[in-house]
């Protein structure tokens, strides 16, 4: 650049870069080249991050508010976490793998632990369909209360819920393998079921009512299942003599329209729910 001359900003003290705007650019670019909507960059921030994340609060960092540096970090990860394209020189079990498991978004070593850093408000609060298979369903009975159930009901919201049979064969067998007197899980079940047939059901208005469906199944036990919105799935397999809450547990957010992990849990409920008890 023959000629050019090249101007020092340090002798110019009146020159303030915007590193507010800096940093809110550098949010918004981390959500785009992700391909993500406000509240889908939400939820895997928050899961980086270790507490709760809302769409209005990414919508604020890109516009208005400052993004906090632990933000920003975690933003540039999920930028670099993406699984290289064929041929960039990444080995081909590396491709295969982050490809086929690119939605699993987070592994927690137990319920308890995903329960700490995923609260079940951040999870069901603006819910439109829950759909839960398992045990108990402690996380929709137990941890989220029944007037908040009837209230996402009533203004619009789908469930589902699908519990092992109380007093069955199988529920047997798991209270054994767990170590538990006879009939503990089956009580605690039956509870549940209570809840959600006459404080939860029974209180609902008629139109309500029948956005709420509720089964039982006879069979092992393999995984406890919560699907949200079509869209994310938290996952528990159950294991010889360990309790549910201390099972790791697995925040899977579907990725395509076909395929991964979410697919996979999806598929098992809806056959679960088909073979239900009439």
């Amino acid at each position: 650049m023959s000629g050019a001359e090249v101007v020092s900003l340090h002798g110019r003290t009146s020159y303030r870069p915007d590193l507010g705007q800096l940093a809110r650019n550098q949010l918004a670019a981390a959500r785009t080249a992700k391909g993500l909507s406000s509240s889908e960059f939400a939820a895997l921030l928050a899961t980086m991050l270790g507490w709760p994340v809302g769409a209005e609060q990414v919508e604020a960092w890109e516009n208005s508010a400052v993004p906090p540096g632990d933000v920003l970090v975690a933003a540039e990860l999920l930028v670099r976490q993406s699984p290289p394209a064929f041929g960039d020189g990444a080995d081909a079990l590396t491709q295969i793998v982050g490809e086929r498991f690119a939605d699993l978004v987070g592994a927690y070593a137990s319920r308890s632990e995903f329960q700490a850093k995923v609260p079940s408000t951040e999870l069901l609060d603006n819910a439109q369909d829950i759909r839960a298979a398992g045990l108990s369903l402690n996380m929709l009975c137990q941890t989220y209360s029944e007037a908040r159930l009837r209230d996402i009901i009533e203004a619009g919201a789908s469930m589902t819920c699908l519990f092992l049979k109380p007093y069955g064969r199988f529920i047997a067998q798991r209270e054994s393998e767990e170590s538990y007197p006879e009939g503990r899980l089956s009580a605690l079940t039956a509870m549940n079921l209570t809840i959600m047939e006459e404080r939860v059901a029974g209180r609902l208005s008629s139109a309500a009512a029948e956005r709420l469906r509720i089964g039982v199944y006879d069979e092992p036990i393999r995984f406890n299942i919560l699907l949200i919105d079509s869209q994310l799935c938290v996952a528990q397999p159950y294991l010889p003599e360990a309790r549910g809450v201390d099972s790791p547990t697995f925040l899977i957010r579907k990725h395509r329209a076909a395929g991964g992990l979410y697919s996979t849990f999806e598929q098992i409920f809806s056959s679960l729910w088909e073979r239900r008890e009439a």
